[in-house]
């Protein structure tokens, strides 16, 4: 559980081997690449060229194709689901690649060709539509527009116009004899006809005003009414053609579609894997660098190390604070939370996996605000049913929904509700909190419990926020931050403590600040006199106050921190305490969201069985629609609202989120996975 230690390996083999041992590397499996050094393997360079093209060729083919190479939550809840997932087997990286190829190599050839027919057929039917377009206002004509332009001594010039273009042209030539004939969809046939040696300006006019001659293509009879017979019987040809293609192209994608998803995803593994290959600097051998599970050290140095040199624990030249991948290692629930965790980034090799505690504190402020019996069943039932369906990340955040609809179920038991009406009694349910009471018929909330509650929520946030400092000192300890650690976040730590202590004893005084240290009522929840918590919190606050600003100094002269002058000590120390002062008010406050949310829950559930009470079974449906729309509704907003209390108020405390997940060489996608025998 947790984060598992890597270690670095170094190998070096002959470049003429350079093919084996990366299969080799392949089979045993845990094996993380480092970034190579910039100069390449010509081999591997080889090879990472080929991977490199064959992915693009067929991404290529998958866009042409239209293949859903992702498969969204709906489609796999409700539909087909993912495809079976491809197994590609081969000696070695160079034959996978021959095989992928060469399977590759005839689709890609079929489609290009039917792609490329399919554009010159559109191009064809670009064509024809403009000649149909024209001769369709033409079709009722049986005059021979070749017979018309082949007169010895008129120039005639046909053409289609508009009604309004006509005008215009007759103002423009009135010396021209113009023969007219209507046509549907207000055009009319023109035929302009003059001597043969004016023939060159009214061709010139026309053309500046636009007109062009109605001219019918040569391989077409010259009668209008024929033409377009033809011109129609071969647009038919065409897009009979075209739907054909259209057919041969759905036919391969539903034949290769699902394949050459797979096909991509193992020329892209292929291809990153050789592309963090370096190589080195050696003429006659390749330097392989990368991290192993440090438990799997002697397992590696038996595998290769009689047949190469190995190197283990050492960076050959990598600075002394490079960070190793991170191996996250959870189970189960655990598992599934680090989607949570890794929301907020990777966590670096030195640091703590916080998933085991945002595993508990999500799932119990998540119970908290939605804290129904019923509704919480119906999320689990949700997610037992997603769980069947979905695969790959979307089974986590399934098992993620399942513990939260757990938790919303067993704090609803205990506050014996269950779509907002009271069941305790008939669940034997301790009802720990009776936030709503009836006076009279008419519902409203008790603010005792309201305050019993709020209290709680806050005294839960506290221990969530001293679990953050607490995990924040030990993070600068194992770092050797000795100074931070011991003399910052220490302090801060204490300083909290004694804050809550403070704030029991003003509670305690009545509001009255003068009597913290003086008066004898019981404190609330510890019940100890005010005067002592009061003098514990104001004495140790202040202890903490001087530690944090001569704590640096201190540590300067120890030798275990940098040195800094006094007056640098304290002015850090003094805006070290104002910023703690504003942090603790403002991340203590921010968990009484967690009473909110949940009254907010209640009242909408109050108001909307209140249709129930008024209407009885006829409000079934609308009782049903509002459930399903406050599960959605109020389920996100209670997600985002957990999710937020551990980003700013927990996270902040002590994770950077800065690591390199550790990643396999044997990496393995949904559609495929690769193995080297």
């Amino acid at each position: 559980m947790g984060l598992s230690p890597a270690i670095d390996v170094t190998l070096i083999a002959p470049r003429h081997k350079v093919e084996t041992v990366l299969k080799e590397l392949y089979v045993f499996g845990d094996f993380h690449i480092a970034e190579g050094d910039g100069l390449r393997d010509p081999i591997l360079h080889e090879l990472e060229h080929r991977a490199e093209l064959g992915s693009v060729n067929t991404q290529v083919l998958i866009q042409e194709l239209a293949v859903k190479d992702q498969v969204g939550i709906m489609d796999q809840l409700f539909g087909k689901g993912l495809p079976s997932q491809e197994t590609f087997t081969a000696e070695d990286v160079r034959t996978l690649l021959d095989k992928l190829d060469a399977e590759l190599k005839p689709i890609r050839e079929r489609v290009e060709e039917l792609l490329q027919e399919r554009k010159n057929l559109e191009e064809r039917w670009n064509e024809l539509s403009t000649v149909r377009d024209t001769l369709q206002i033409l079709s009722g004509m049986a005059v021979d527009i070749s017979v018309i332009k082949s007169f010895r001594r008129f120039y005639v010039f046909p053409a289609v116009v508009t009604a309004s273009e006509m005008a215009e042209i007759r103002r423009s030539m009135p010396d021209v004899v113009f023969l007219e004939a209507s046509l549907p969809r207000s055009n009319v046939l023109m035929i302009a006809v003059a001597r043969r040696d004016d023939g060159e300006q009214v061709d010139r006019v026309l053309k500046s005003l636009g007109v062009k001659p109605l001219t019918i293509p040569e391989d077409l009879p010259q009668i209008p009414s024929q033409a377009y017979k033809i011109v129609s019987e071969r647009l038919e040809g065409v897009k009979r053609r075209l739907e054909e293609i259209g057919g041969l192209l759905d036919e391969i994608r539903t034949r290769h579609g699902a394949r050459l998803v797979a096909m991509r995803d193992g020329y892209e593994i292929v291809r990153q894997a050789l592309h963090r290959l370096g190589g080195g600097n050696l003429k006659l051998f390749t330097i392989i660098r990368g991290y192993i599970p440090s438990e799997k050290s002697g397992e590696f140095q038996r595998v290769f190390g009689d047949k190469y040199p190995v190197y283990l624990g050492q960076h050959s030249g990598q600075d002394e604070h490079h960070e190793r991948p991170s191996i996250v290692r959870n189970r189960g629930v655990l598992a599934a939370f680090e989607k949570i965790t890794l929301i907020q980034g990777v966590p670096r090799s030195s640091e703590l996996d916080p998933t085991p505690f945002v595993a508990f504190f999500f799932s119990v402020f998540y119970g908290i605000m939605f804290a129904d019996m019923g509704q919480g069943l119906v999320i689990l039932a949700f997610a037992l049913f997603m769980l069947r369906r979905v695969r790959g990340d979307l089974r986590k955040w399934a098992i993620i929904l399942a513990t939260l609809g757990i938790t919303s179920t067993v704090t609803g038991f205990l506050l014996g509700e269950a779509f907002g009406f009271k069941i305790g009694e008939a669940v034997y349910s301790p009802q720990l909190i009776h936030l709503v009471e009836e006076h009279e018929g008419v519902k409203e909330f008790a603010i005792s419990e309201v305050q019993r509650l709020l209290i709680f929520t806050i005294f839960l946030g506290v221990v969530h926020l001293v679990t953050g400092y607490i995990l924040g000192i030990v993070k600068l300890a194992r770092e050797r931050e000795l100074a931070e650690a011991f003399f910052v976040k220490l302090p801060t730590l204490a300083m909290y403590i004694f804050g809550i202590f403070f704030g029991f004893a003003f509670f305690g005084a009545g509001g009255d600040i003068a009597q913290i240290m003086t008066s004898n009522s019981p404190a609330p929840i510890i019940g100890l006199p005010t005067s002592v918590v009061g003098t514990v919190g104001v004495y140790g606050a202040i202890a903490c106050i001087f530690v944090l600003m001569v704590g640096r100094l201190v540590a300067g002269l120890m030798g275990i921190g940098h040195k800094v002058s006094v007056i640098a000590s304290v002015g850090q120390g003094l805006l070290e305490v104002l910023e703690n002062i504003i942090h603790f008010l403002s991340n203590t406050i921010s968990y009484s969201r967690l009473t909110i949310l949940l009254i907010v829950h209640t009242a909408l559930l109050v108001l909307l069985n209140s249709a129930w009470e008024a209407l009885g079974i006829a409000s079934l449906p609308l009782m049903i629609i509002g459930n399903i729309g406050i599960i959605l509704l109020e389920g996100m907003m209670v997600f985002i609202q957990s999710m937020r209390l551990h980003i700013y108020e927990f996270f902040s405390k002590f994770y950077d989120g800065t690591g390199e997940s550790f990643r396999r060489i044997a990496r393995e996608t949904p559609f495929v996975k690769i193995r080297l025998e």
